[in-house]
C-alpha cells in the first residue's frame, strides 16, 4: 500500500501549485460569472448571440416584459435579439460559464480547508487521511477499507488526503475541465461529438436522433481547427481595439481642443460684451429717464383728472345725502305744516341733485401700457395701471400692423362710371400695405370687371412677401352667395400685384337682380394671410467665425428645377416668360422668345433664357450653374440641353441661347418636341447663396 508522503509546509502556508491556482483563478473577475439581471452566481447560464450570459430564469422574466413578442433588446448591450421558437430555453446554454463557476467553487472550498480538517466524503463524519485518485475522493480510515474491498474500486490509487488535496487544487487552477457536460436531452449521454451542419455539441444518441443526417466528428478532432481559427479572429480583434483605442484617444484630444477653444471664445465674447453692455447701458439709462419722466407726466394728467372727477362725486354726493336726510326726517317726524312748507324748497332742491349729469370715468384712465420693441419680436411689459390714449393708440397701431392675417373691404362708389382703376386704403400686415385693386378690364367681345390684390411696399432691397388671399365680392341682396375666388403668390418688386382680370363679367355685377350692386355701389372683400417678408441685406455683427467656416458656408447651395408650358407657339410672337419661381429668395423666370434674323428672316430660332426678375437699388449677385432643357413629347426621342454658368447681378439679369434650337424643328411635330401646339421648357438651376450689398 503507498504511503502517505509527508509536507513540509507549515501550518497556514501555501504550496507553489495553490499559489500558481491562485493567480490562474484571480484573472477570472465575479462580475463574469454573476447575471447582469440578478446579480446573483449564474443558474442555468443561457448565452445570447452578442455572446452576453444571463440565468435563464431571469431571461425569461425580463423577455416577458416587452411588448413585442418575437424580439428583444439584449439587458447588457441593447442588441435586438430574436427569440428562438422555443422561447428562452432554445437559446444556447453555457457550459463553460457553468464549468467554470463549479471549478472556482471547488477551488475555493478545497484552499479553505486545512489538511487535518478535510472531511470523508463517505460517512461525512470522520476526519478523512486517504484519497483515491480516480474517484477525486476523500475517506477516513474505515472508509478506506471499505473502498479498497470493493470489487470495481479494488485497484484505484489510494494516496494522502494532503496530496490529493494538491492535486485537486492544481486542476481545478488549470480552469480547463476535462469532463465532458451531460447532453439535456439525452440523459447519462455526454456531448462527445461535434454537428458540423448544426454548429452545436451533440451526443451519442443526438447522431442517431435529431441529427441523424448532419454532418458530425469528435469533438476532440475538430476542436484544434477551430481554436486556430478563434485566435486568428482574436488577433483581428485585438488590432481593431488597438485601432479603437487610437480613436477614442483622439476623440479625447479633440474634446479637449475644442472645450480649450470654447473657453478662450468664451472669454472674448465676454470681453466684446462688456464693452458693448457699457456702450447701449449708457443709452438705454437716458431711454429709461426720459420714458420714466414721460410717464410721470401722463400719470400726473391723469391724477389731476381723477382728482376732478373725485371732487365732483365727492361734492354731489354729500349734498345728495344731506338732502335725502332733511327729506326724510321732515317726511317721518314733521308735522302737516312743516311738510308743505319745506314742499317747494326740498322739491327745488332734490329735482336740481337727480337732474345734474353723472360724471364719466374713462374705462382706460387707470391702464399704462409700454412696449418693449426688439429687432426679432414684440414683448410687452406692464407697468402700471394708466395709459395715455396717443402712446396707447400708436402701440396697438404697432401690434396691429405687424398681424399676420386680417380682413377687409372696399365700397365702390358709382359703380357704373367707373372706367379707370381705384385702389382702397391701405391696410397693414406684415407691417406692409396691402389695396384691393379694381378696374374695367376691356376685350373684343366683353368687359369685365378685374379683382387684385397689390402690396404696396417699396421694395427697395430684394424683399419678397409669399401671401395667399381670398377676394369676395359681398352680396347685397338676402339668399344671394358671397362669390369667392383665391389666389397664392410671392409679392417682390416687379409683381406687386396678383388678381383676375375676368373676375366677373362686367353685365353681372351691374345686373340688380344678380344681388352684387345696390345703390350703383359695390362691395369687395380680402382676407390675406401672409408669411414673414424675406430679404437678403446682410449686416456683418462680427467674426466669430473661422475663415475656413465662412468658406464652407459660400459652398452651401439650392438646387431647383422647374418648367414652363408655352401655348400657341406656331402664333407666338413675342416672348413669353414663366411664372416666378423662388430660389435663394431670388425670383427666377423662364423666358421664351422667337428670335429672327435680321438680315435672314427666314432663319429663325427659338431663343431661351433664365432670368432672375430682381430688381433692387442695391448691388446683388448670385453664383449658377444652369442646365435649360426642351422637354419631348414622343418616346423614344432625348430631351435638348444646353448648359452655362453665370453669376447673375443687378446690371447682368439675363442669361440663356439666342439659337437654342432652329424654329422649324421645334414646330415640326415628328422631330417630338410639340404636342398640340404647346412646347415644355424646363430650367435646373444651382445657386449659390445669394448677397446683397447694403
Amino acid at each position: 500500500m503507498p504511503k502517505r508522503k509527508s509536507s513540509n509546509l507549515t501550518k497556514g502556508s501555501k504550496s507553489k501549485e495553490e499559489t500558481k491556482a491562485d493567480a490562474i483563478l484571480g484573472e477570472i473577475s465575479g462580475d463574469f460569472l454573476e447575471c447582469p439581471i440578478c446579480l446573483e452566481p449564474l443558474k442555468d447560464p443561457k448565452i445570447l448571440p452578442c455572446l452576453h450570459t444571463f440565468c435563464e430564469g431571469c431571461l425569461k422574466k425580463f423577455v416577458a416584459q416587452d411588448k413585442v413578442k418575437n424580439k428583444f433588446q439584449c439587458p447588457t448591450c441593447r442588441t435586438e435579439t430574436v427569440l428562438p421558437k422555443g422561447g428562452v430555453a432554445s437559446f444556447k446554454s453555457n457550459f463553460f460559464v457553468q464549468s467554470l463557476s463549479d471549478t472556482v467553487q471547488a477551488h475555493k472550498s478545497l484552499v479553505s480547508k486545512e489538511d487535518d480538517k478535510v472531511q470523508c466524503d463517505n460517512c461525512e463524519e470522520e476526519g478523512a487521511n486517504h484519497g483515491c485518485v480516480p474517484c477525486e475522493e476523500f475517506f477516513c480510515d474505515e472508509c478506506i477499507c471499505a473502498h479498497r474491498r470493493g470489487k470495481r474500486t479494488r485497484s484505484h490509487e489510494v494516496i494522502g488526503a494532503a496530496d490529493l488535496k494538491e492535486q485537486l487544487i492544481t486542476k481545478t487552477g488549470s480552469l480547463k475541465s476535462k469532463s465532458l457536460p451531460i447532453c439535456p436531452k439525452h440523459d447519462d449521454e455526454k456531448m462527445k461529438f461535434y454537428c458540423e451542419t448544426c454548429k452545436h455539441p451533440i451526443c451519442r444518441d443526438c447522431t442517431v436522433l435529431q441529427h441523424k443526417n448532419h454532418q458530425y466528428g469528435y469533438l476532440g478532432d475538430t476542436v484544434c481547427n477551430i481554436r486556430a481559427e478563434i485566435k486568428n479572429k482574436l488577433e483581428a480583434a485585438r488590432q481593431k481595439i488597438t485601432k479603437y483605442q487610437d480613436k477614442a484617444s483622439a476623440v479625447a484630444k479633440k474634446q479637449a481642443e475644442l472645450d480649450t477653444r470654447r473657453k478662450k471664445a468664451a472669454v472674448d465674447i465676454n470681453a466684446a460684451a462688456k464693452e458693448e453692455i457699457k456702450y447701449l447701458t449708457s443709452l438705454v439709462r437716458c431711454k429709461q429717464t426720459e420714458l420714466k419722466e414721460r410717464l410721470a407726466s401722463i400719470t400726473a394728467d391723469r391724477s389731476k383728472q381723477l382728482s376732478s372727477i373725485s371732487d365732483s362725486v365727492g361734492s354731489t354726493l354729500d349734498g345728495l345725502s344731506s338732502t335725502v336726510d332733511f327729506s326724510e326726517k321732515v317726511i317721518e317726524h314733521g308735522s302737516d305744516f312743516d311738510v308743505m312748507n319745506a314742499y317747494s324748497d326740498v322739491t327745488a332742491r332734490l329735482q336740481s341733485l337727480l337732474e345734474g349729469s353723472t360724471p364719466d370715468i374713462p374705462d382706460d384712465i387707470s391702464y399704462v401700457m409700454f412696449e418693449l420693441k426688439t429687432g426679432k419680436k414684440n414683448k410687452f411689459v406692464v407697468l402700471g395701471n394708466n395709459n395715455d390714449e396717443e402712446i396707447q393708440d400708436d402701440e396697438m397701431a404697432d401690434e396691429e400692423n405687424s398681424r399676420a392675417e386680417a380682413t377687409f373691404r372696399f365700397t365702390v362708389d358709382n359703380f357704373s362710371n367707373v372706367n379707370e382703376r381705384k385702389l382702397s386704403p391701405a391696410v397693414f400686415i406684415r407691417n406692409l400695405p396691402w389695396e384691393i385693386l379694381i378696374q374695367p378690364e376691356h376685350k373684343p367681345d366683353n368687359k369685365s370687371l378685374g379683382v387684385y390684390l397689390q402690396c404696396d411696399a417699396d421694395f427697395d432691397s430684394l424683399l419678397s412677401c409669399r401671401a395667399s388671399a381670398e377676394l369676395r365680392l359681398i352680396p347685397q341682396k338676402n339668399d344671394v352667395q358671397t362669390y369667392k375666388r383665391n389666389i397664392s403668390i410671392v409679392f417682390y418688386s416687379n409683381e406687386k400685384n396678383w388678381g383676375y382680370r375676368d373676375f366677373m363679367p362686367w353685365h353681372e355685377v351691374c345686373d340688380p337682380q344678380k344681388g352684387y350692386i345696390k345703390d350703383d355701389k359695390i362691395i369687395l372683400e380680402a382676407y390675406v394671410k401672409a408669411d414673414a417678408p424675406r430679404g437678403m441685406k446682410e449686416i456683418i455683427l462680427g467674426n466669430i467665425l473661422s475663415e475656413e467656416m465662412q468658406a464652407k458656408k459660400m459652398e452651401l447651395q439650392t438646387e431647383e428645377t422647374f418648367r414652363f408650358t408655352v401655348e400657341n407657339v406656331s402664333k407666338l410672337m413675342g416672348k413669353k416668360l414663366s411664372r416666378t419661381v423662388f430660389i435663394c429668395n431670388l425670383p427666377w423666370k423662364i423666358v421664351a422668345d422667337p428670335d429672327s434674323d435680321a438680315q435672314w428672316p427666314n432663319n429663325k430660332n427659338l431663343s431661351v433664357y433664365l432670368q432672375c426678375d430682381a430688381d433692387s437699388n442695391s448691388f446683388w449677385s448670385c453664383c449658377t450653374s444652369v442646365e435649360l432643357r426642351l422637354l419631348p413629347q414622343m418616346k423614344g426621342v432625348q430631351a435638348h440641353k444646353q448648359k452655362f454658368d453665370h453669376v447673375f447681378h443687378s446690371n447682368e439679369n439675363k442669361r440663356g441661347f439666342p439659337e437654342f434650337m432652329l424654329w422649324d424643328e421645334v414646330c415640326d411635330p415628328q422631330k417630338g418636341y410639340i404636342k398640340e401646339d404647346k412646347i415644355i421648357l424646363e430650367a435646373s438651376l444651382k445657386a449659390g447663396a445669394a448677397c446683397a450689398m447694403v
